[in-house]
């Protein structure tokens, strides 16, 4: 499995976890809306990417919002592993969004 297919693959788990956890607490979708990172931070035990930022969109009625990640090149590394190679706690990252994923009823 190349690199960009397992970032999609753990891209898609958080993003399944956060919107279903939104759906049925609506403090957490409040927080979300204003402190995504805090929001992450409850959810996961850590911000796995502080230094992006992070916008969030309510669709309004009557409207379908399609987001379109930026391309990345095929011998690019995306910011996010750039970022965990450059600090240097990959390991631990991983380490930690594993142990809250197998805890989650949509891990398939």
């Amino acid at each position: 499995m190349s690199d960009q297919t397992a970032m999609h693959q753990v891209r898609a788990h958080v993003e399944a976890a956060v919107l279903t956890r939104a759906r049925q607490d609506g403090d957490f979708r409040a927080l979300l809306m204003t402190e995504p990172h805090a929001a992450l931070r409850e959810l996961l035990g850590n911000d796995p990417i502080p230094g992006l930022r992070i916008r969030v969109i309510e669709e309004p009625a009557g409207e379908v919002v399609l987001v379109l990640p930026r391309p990345i090149e095929a011998d690019e590394l995306p910011d996010e592993l750039l970022d965990y190679a450059a600090g240097g706690n990959a390991k631990d990252c991983w380490w930690k969004f594993n142990q809250w994923a197998y805890k989650q009823d949509w891990m398939p």
